[in-house]
């Protein structure tokens, strides 16, 4: 993820349709969150940390992500890309046994009819 992908995460969740609304609730300028929208600038690791806690993402998930964009030296790019590919399997298989835990059947009362006769 990079800051402009951030960026419009943050305003779908927050149901911002202007780049004012963004610059205003965050304290900048206009002209910055625009100069964010067209690659030419991006946004601090602090700034990513608290648009990604309001939009309701992984925060270390977006912070690796955008480390990996930033860099500009190609194998610490991959370095990146490794470190946030194993991060986001790791997430991925926690959450998938978080969800089979979660949709498990809950131990009960056995509802099975045990007086039921077969006939042929």
């Amino acid at each position: 993820m990079d800051s402009k992908t951030l960026l419009l995460a943050y305003m779908r969740a927050k149901k911002y349709s202007q780049f004012q609304e963004v610059a205003a609730d965050l304290g900048f300028t206009s002209s910055y969150i625009s100069s964010i929208n067209h690659g030419k600038s991006q946004l601090t690791d602090a700034t990513a940390k608290k648009m990604a806690e309001e939009a309701g993402l992984d925060v270390s998930e977006v912070l690796l992500s955008m480390a990996a964009v930033r860099e500009t030296d190609p194998e610490l790019k991959q370095a990146w890309y490794d470190i946030l590919a194993k991060y986001t399997k790791g997430t991925s298989a926690a959450l998938a046994l978080g969800m089979a835990v979660l949709l498990a059947p809950s131990p009960g009362p056995d509802l099975t009819a045990h007086n039921v006769y077969y006939v042929k």
